[in-house]
C-alpha cells in the first residue's frame, strides 16, 4: 500500500471542498431557463444565530448571516431575520440581499421546515421570499423566489446565551426590474 503525503491529502481535501462550494443544486440549475433575463437563482452558506431555547418556548428569533453567488447579485451577503414557530415549524420574517456594490433587494418571508437527514441532521426550510423593494439597480424590483435552506441541528458554537448553526442553501425564481436594468 502506497502511503500518501500530507500535501497529497491536503490537495484531495481542498479539491472536495472546492467542488462542494461551486456545485449548484440541480433544482437551481434548471429552475428558470425559459425566463432567462428574469431568472434569479444562486447558492449561499453562513450561519443562523439564536438565543438558547428555554423549556416550553413556542417561538424563537433567528438572525442569519450568509454569503453566496447569484444571478443579478454576483457575490452577495444575506441578512435574514425570522421568527420560528416551534409548534408547527413555520417561520415569517424579512431579508436583505446585498450585492457587492451595496445595491439591495428587500423581501418578506413565509416558510415551513421539516426534519432532514441532510448533513447529519438538519431542518430543511422552504421559504417563499416576496420582493418588497430595493435600492440602486434593484429599485422598483418585483417578483418572488423560493429559498431552500438547510439548518444544521448540531450547534457550531455557543457564546454566552447565543447558539450558532451552520446553514447552506439555494434560491430560484424570477425578478422584474422597474427600468430594464438586470
Amino acid at each position: 500500500m502506497k502511503s500518501r503525503t500530507r500535501s497529497g491529502i491536503y490537495l484531495s481535501v481542498a479539491t472536495i471542498i472546492l467542488t462542494m462550494a461551486v456545485a449548484v443544486p440541480a433544482e437551481a440549475q434548471t429552475s428558470c431557463p425559459s425566463v432567462a433575463p428574469r431568472c434569479f437563482k444562486g447558492t449561499f452558506q453562513g450561519e443562523d444565530a439564536h438565543g438558547l431555547v428555554p423549556p416550553g418556548a413556542t417561538t424563537i428569533a433567528i438572525d442569519t448571516t450568509a454569503t453566496g453567488t447569484g444571478t443579478h447579485l454576483g457575490q452577495f451577503s444575506l441578512i435574514r431575520q425570522v421568527i420560528g414557530n416551534l409548534t408547527n415549524l413555520s417561520d415569517t420574517g424579512s431579508a436583505r440581499w446585498i450585492a457587492a456594490n451595496q445595491d439591495s433587494i428587500y423581501t418578506t418571508i413565509s416558510g415551513q421546515a421539516e426534519l432532514s437527514d441532510e448533513g447529519g441532521g438538519s431542518l430543511k426550510v422552504t421559504e417563499v421570499h416576496t420582493i418588497t423593494g430595493g435600492t440602486g439597480r434593484f429599485a422598483g424590483a418585483q417578483g418572488s423566489f423560493t429559498v431552500v435552506l438547510f439548518h444544521r441541528l448540531e450547534p457550531s458554537g455557543v457564546v454566552g446565551d447565543v447558539q450558532t448553526h451552520d446553514i447552506s442553501g439555494s434560491f430560484h425564481g424570477t425578478v422584474t426590474f422597474a427600468d430594464g436594468h438586470h
